[in-house]
């Protein structure tokens, strides 16, 4: 499942946190991302939610978000740059985010 490597790599995931995620071991999930096992359909499903994709995005059949999922996608990117980031840093993003125009 080529599409499992690029969003752990978007989200800045280990293998071993997806694994935790799924209840799998790390080699089950490293597996699923090298083509050499599947996930079954209840964990496609999972990995779709998780990912805020869809279940033909995730395993190749469509090459795009879709418009919702791209903007969660994206959401969970900010968010966790903004957790991430110092006291400092948050109070003037918000300070910016909050100025009107």
């Amino acid at each position: 499942m080529i599409k499992l490597f690029e969003l752990r790599s978007e989200r800045e995931l280990s293998q071993r946190q997806m694994a935790k995620v799924m209840n799998v071991s790390q080699g089950t999930y490293n597996n699923w991302e090298n083509s050499n096992t599947q996930p079954s359909i209840e964990q496609l499903i999972a990995l779709a939610k998780f990912f805020e994709v869809s279940v033909d995005y995730l395993i190749g059949n469509s090459e795009s978000y879709s418009g919702d999922t791209a903007i969660g996608l994206k959401s969970h990117k900010i968010l966790s740059l903004f957790n991430s980031a110092d006291k400092e840093i948050q109070d003037a993003v918000l300070v910016i985010l909050s100025h009107k125009k």
